[in-house]
């Protein structure tokens, strides 16, 4: 298997984060509505967006409605990296295709 590329990305083999980041694929999300989506604790919900938010696959922001009210969403520079991770390839590695005896190809 390839290596997978892009710093904190190895965070996505926790289920729960992986889960939260597919929430955050398909809009930003306030941790409460994440926490209750996911069945797990607010405190729990906003451990884990603190270690994706360290990382920089996710980012916090305030609202636009409520300037008190914080969002997450994932991080612009970590959508490339994140899909990688979850379909197994590696962003910007050059691939090596060889031909075998039969005629197939294989990487490497």
């Amino acid at each position: 298997m390839p290596k997978r590329n892009g710093a904190g990305i190895e965070l996505l083999a926790d289920p729960t984060r992986r889960r939260i980041i597919a929430l955050l694929a398909v809009s930003a999300c306030r941790p409460s509505t994440i926490a209750r989506e996911i069945g797990r604790s607010r405190p729990a919900v906003s451990r884990q967006l603190a270690l994706l938010v360290d990382a920089g696959l996710v980012e916090r922001r305030p609202a636009y409605f409520d300037g008190r009210a914080i969002l997450y969403r994932i991080a612009a520079d970590s959508h490339g990296p994140i899909t990688a991770w979850l379909a197994g390839t590696n962003v910007g590695r050059p691939i090596r295709l060889r031909l075998d005896a039969n005629g197939k190809l294989h990487e490497g």
